[in-house]
C-alpha cells in the first residue's frame, strides 16, 4: 500500500496514525470513540498533496490535500466517522476505505466556516462504488490544489468534466436536484393514492410544476459542465 494510487514519490507519507491521536486533538464523544474502536482497524496517512510535493500552486483556503487509507473491520462502517474527522481536521481530505481486498473512495466536499480556517462545514459527501484494490483509480488533474481537489470530487461523484471554479455551484445544484427528485416522487405517490378526482387534478398541477423546476435545475447543471 506504499503507493496505492501511483502518485509522485514526493507525495508519499505512508505513516500509520494512531487512533489515539484523533482522541487527543479532537473532541471525541463516547459514540464517536466507539466508531474508531469498533469499526476501524487502522488509519494510514498515505499522501500529502501540496504546492511543494506536486509543484503546483496553492491558495489561502487550501494548502494541503491529505489522503488517508482507512482499514475497516466491516465494509458498512457508518460515514459519520469520516464526516467527524473531515469537519475537525484543518486540511482537505480524501478517504480510501479498505476492507479485505476491496476499496472505495469517500470525499466530503466542504468549505471553511469562517476566515479563521479552524473548522469546516460539509456541503455534501460523495462515495464511489467498492472495487478490487487493483482497480482503484483517482488521478491528479490540474495545476493548482483547488483544481485538483475539484477534479477529485468530480471523479468520485461521477460529475465528470466541468468548468474550472464551478464545483461549488455544481454541488449546490446536485443537492437541489436530489431534493426536488424526492419531492416529486412523494407528490406522485400521494397523487396515486388520492381517491378524490378534484384533489388528484390539483396535485397533478403540483407534479407538473415540480417536473418543470427539476428540468430547469438540470439545465443549469449542464451549463456548468
Amino acid at each position: 500500500m506504499e503507493n496505492l494510487l501511483n502518485y509522485p514519490q514526493s507525495t508519499v507519507v505512508n505513516r500509520i496514525v494512531p487512533k489515539t491521536m484523533f482522541y487527543k486533538f479532537m473532541e471525541v464523544n463516547p459514540r464517536m470513540k466507539s466508531r474508531f474502536v469498533n469499526d476501524v482497524v487502522n488509519i494510514t496517512w498515505l499522501y500529502k498533496l501540496s504546492a511543494s510535493s506536486l509543484n503546483v500552486t496553492d491558495t489561502e483556503d487550501m494548502k494541503e490535500i491529505e489522503v488517508f487509507v482507512v482499514n475497516l473491520k466491516q465494509p458498512d462502517c457508518p460515514t459519520d466517522l469520516f464526516t467527524f474527522i473531515d469537519t475537525n481536521m484543518p486540511h482537505h481530505i480524501v478517504f480510501v476505505l479498505v476492507h479485505d481486498n476491496s476499496a472505495m473512495l469517500l470525499i466530503n466536499y466542504k468549505a471553511w466556516t469562517d476566515d479563521t480556517h479552524t473548522k469546516f462545514r460539509i456541503r455534501q459527501a460523495f462515495a464511489s462504488p467498492w472495487v478490487p484494490m487493483a482497480d482503484l483509480e483517482l488521478s491528479v488533474q490540474g495545476q493548482s490544489l483547488p483544481r485538483i481537489y475539484d477534479n477529485f470530487v468530480a471523479q468520485v461523484s461521477g460529475i465528470g468534466e466541468h468548468k474550472a471554479g464551478a464545483m461549488a455551484d455544481i454541488v449546490a445544484l446536485k443537492k437541489q436536484i436530489a431534493t426536488a427528485e424526492a419531492e416529486l416522487e412523494s407528490l406522485q405517490k400521494k397523487m396515486r393514492k388520492e381517491p378524490q378526482l378534484d384533489r388528484q387534478l390539483a396535485m397533478n398541477k403540483q407534479v407538473k410544476a415540480k417536473r418543470k423546476e427539476l428540468d430547469n435545475l438540470k439545465k443549469k447543471l449542464e451549463e456548468l459542465k
